[in-house]
């Protein structure tokens, strides 16, 4: 098969060399995706002093962010985008929470100490930044999946968003 250049030109384009060919799409993910997973491993030691089980998370989330970029460059195929959505999302979710509700999970001394109540993490600019990123990822990885894959995934993002304010608004979230 061959293409043309701006410039007239033809140049021969295989199937393999088509396949590795990178969209601006897959290298927006990949950034978002290693700058969320750097700031993850970066704040990883304070979150282990905390509890060991706060810093495995940080560890995994960021290591699993980090691989996703070479992931999402190597294969950017409908599995690995709903895969990135999903994960993503859920580490936005768990933000959320553990700025507004606290979290379900925390050390045993904070659970004596504040009689079953959990303790809520104040926003900063690099959980900000993360989440940023992290949503950047979700939004990008939804235009690479099949049309009725996308309008299905958009819905359900829409539906989960209006659901976090209307709980924001009720009061349910902090």
């Amino acid at each position: 098969m061959t293409t043309t250049t701006g410039a007239g030109a033809t140049t021969a384009t295989t199937p393999a060399a088509r396949r590795y060919e990178l969209t601006s799409t897959q290298l927006w993910v990949a950034l978002a995706s290693v700058f969320a997973g750097g700031i993850h491993l970066a704040v990883t030691p304070e979150h282990l002093e905390h509890w060991w089980v706060y810093g495995t998370f940080f560890i995994v989330t960021g290591l699993f962010q980090v691989a996703f970029a070479g992931w999402v460059l190597r294969r950017p195929t409908w599995p690995v985008a709903l895969t990135g959505i999903v994960v993503n999302l859920g580490i936005v979710l768990i933000w959320v929470a553990s700025r507004t509700t606290g979290l379900p999970i925390t050390p045993p001394e904070d659970i004596t100490s504040h009689e079953g109540t959990h303790a809520l993490e104040a926003v900063g600019p690099a959980d900000l930044a993360a989440t940023g990123a992290e949503l950047v990822v979700i939004c990008l990885l939804a235009t690479l999946l099949p049309p009725r894959m996308r309008r299905a995934t958009v819905n359900l993002l829409l539906a989960t968003g209006l659901g976090l304010w209307a709980l924001r608004l009720s009061g349910a979230l902090g």
